[in-house]
């Protein structure tokens, strides 16, 4: 999936809000189909605790890198 933003001219509301749902429906439907390449987010129950931040620092590299 590869989507490109061209901020070359101003969009109407109504252009903007149909932008958004195809951009939107192409990314669930690319998860859907190959959910192997889903980013897994971690998770810990609230109050249960803290990451490590070696973890953070896992998590975080890849996401911000591509």
């Amino acid at each position: 999936m590869n989507i490109r933003f061209t901020p070359s001219r101003i969009e109407t509301w109504e252009e903007l809000r149909a932008r958004i749902l195809a951009e939107t429906s192409a990314f669930l439907t690319e998860g859907l189909r190959q959910p192997e390449f889903a980013v897994r987010i971690p998770t810990i129950p609230s109050g249960g605790g803290r990451f490590p931040p070696s973890l953070a620092a896992a998590f975080w590299q890849p996401v911000l890198s591509e």
